[in-house]
């Protein structure tokens, strides 16, 4: 993959983005206009970027052609480290101008782009086009820097990089070495209006994975039609770029950033299409994934939405070690293949710290086998998160230190449950789990099960004299008993009177503490 991360630290380099069409249910961005710029500052800029002749800096072309603000070159070598280099069919710019004394454009678009490595053996990367819309002052005169023959500027602060649109198009890489054989692609990587570290969407298309691993002779296929995110926080890319060469301080810093936020997830929207891996005879595939957040006029998020989704594996048996493996897995349960659904919707009260989501919205379920449904009310998870990051010193972790158990003790002073439940919609996965232990263990599987529910009848006997409430004890194993000879649904719920401070229950040494009214619990089975 040495071929593949190449690729990117060059277009990583070279990087810009562009306009283009907007994902199925996203409101569209608009048209990007570029500044007009001054053809009266075009040669000074030309200058700077040191192209005013072939070769005066770290471009070398075979034809120059200068029109008003707009310049444009071509057969371009940019010269790189060693042997390495890239050639481009065409290196342009739009709107060049002089800004405060630096050079500065509004438009700059390299296509036809062939990256050259001597680590690249047989392999090749090459890129259709790159593409950079008025970019701010400070990141476009970095990148006129980069043109020159000496090291280029140092890279504007994460607050000074911005742009209207940055399009990478048509990236393609093929790699052949003693590790793995195959082919990787892009059809088109975009980012729109990024400013003072947000970005309105990205969007990534097309892309597609091939190897075959040459020493397993394993081969691996991944695609992806499209991923898109909306309202992106990119605050974490100010905390790399002040960390680069301290991977310990550098992790510290991005927690840090995640968890003074612990309840925004960095995004407004995100959806995903069509994504498959196909791994040695093991098939994943999601047809789509939804996901949004609603924000108050303050922008802080107070619903969490996950339309239904539906995601399946696969397994053959003949095409490989993996998907014979899974293949004898789900065989056991009597499964050919598994679908998972799943769903979720809660909302989020920032002012008192409360998150609630009904149990009716969310689940996980297994098809043909069982649906899991949960809902609760928490109150204090943000506090909770932050307190919690506390006991993690990153840079001290890596010479051995533990994480501080006692931040984590702190921390659940700031968390309390008001009420929690949880269900479990049996469709064959009892009868399933029973039927493959029993012919493991070579027992007749009706019998397997009526020993396990007798057990179950048996708790209450067992767990006297545990101090845990009898009343509890009977119910929980009354319901869980008939769900074991008549499966149906199970729920359980807790509904104290009062929101319990899980510092409290966990620091309560006598059990007998925890009854039934006290924990507002009840099972029941349908």
């Amino acid at each position: 993959m040495k071929y593949l991360l190449s690729g990117v630290a060059a277009l990583a380099v070279l990087s810009g983005c562009g306009p283009s069409g907007t994902e199925s249910g996203e409101a569209p961005l608009g048209d990007v206009s570029i500044r007009a710029g001054d053809p009266a500052e075009a040669e000074a800029v030309i200058s700077a970027m040191s192209l005013t002749n072939s070769g005066d800096g770290a471009v070398a072309y075979g034809n120059k052609s200068v029109d008003g603000a707009k310049a444009t070159f071509s057969d371009i070598t940019i010269a790189g480290d060693d042997a390495g280099g890239v050639k481009a069919a065409s290196l342009e710019f739009d709107g060049l101008d002089m800004v405060d004394d630096k050079a500065s454009f509004s438009k700059m678009t390299l296509s036809g782009i062939t990256i050259e490595d001597e680590e690249l053996d047989d392999g090749t990367v090459s890129v259709g086009k790159i593409e950079l819309l008025n970019p701010t002052p400070e990141l476009a005169a970095w990148l006129a820097s980069s043109f020159g023959q000496s090291e280029p500027a140092p890279f504007p602060a994460a607050q000074q990089v911005g742009f209207d649109a940055w399009t990478i198009s048509d990236v393609a890489v093929a790699f052949n070495d003693d590790d793995a054989t195959g082919t990787f692609g892009i059809g088109n990587f975009e980012v729109r209006e990024l400013k003072d570290q947000k970005a309105a969407r990205a969007v990534l298309s097309g892309l597609k994975l091939d190897v075959m691993d040459e020493e397993s002779g394993t081969p691996v296929k991944m695609n992806l039609d499209s991923l898109s995110m909306s309202g992106l926080d990119l605050a974490f890319l100010e905390a790399i770029q002040e960390n680069i060469g301290d991977e310990e301080a550098m992790m510290s810093s991005i927690m840090s950033k995640v968890y003074d936020q612990p309840m925004d997830p960095g995004y407004d929207k995100i959806s995903l299409s069509n994504f498959s891996l196909d791994a040695a005879g093991a098939s994943f595939k999601m047809p789509s994934l939804d996901a949004a957040v609603e924000r108050n006029s303050a922008g802080q998020p107070v619903k969490y939405v996950t339309k239904p989704f539906s995601m399946t594996l696969d397994a053959d048996p003949e095409g490989g070690e993996a998907g014979a493996g899974l293949a004898q897995a789900l065989s056991m349960v009597g499964y050919e293949s598994v679908e998972l659904k799943g769903a979720g919707v809660s909302t989020y009260d920032p002012e008192n710290d409360i998150i609630t989501f009904a149990a009716k919205d969310n689940y996980f379920e297994l098809v043909d086998g069982a649906k899991i449904s949960f809902g609760g009310k928490l109150e204090g998870y943000s506090a909770y998160a932050k307190e919690a990051a506390t006991a993690f010193d990153f840079e001290a972790m890596a010479e051995g230190a533990e994480p501080d158990p006692t931040a984590f003790q702190g921390a659940l002073e700031e968390l309390a449950f008001h009420n929690f439940e949880l269900a479990i919609a049996d469709d064959s996965l009892v009868d399933r789990i029973f039927n493959a232990v029993a012919a493991q263990s070579g027992e007749d599987p009706a019998q397997m099960r009526q020993q396990a529910s007798m057990m179950m009848s048996m708790a209450p006997m067992m767990a006297q004299g545990s101090g845990v409430d009898m009343e509890i004890v009977t119910e929980l194993a009354t319901a869980v008993s008939a769900f074991i000879t008549d499966p149906g649904t199970l729920t359980i719920k807790l509904a104290p009177d009062q929101p319990l401070s899980m510092e409290t229950l966990s620091a309560m040494e006598d059990p007998s503490m925890l009854t039934k009214s006290y924990l507002g619990f009840s099972a029941s089975h349908k």
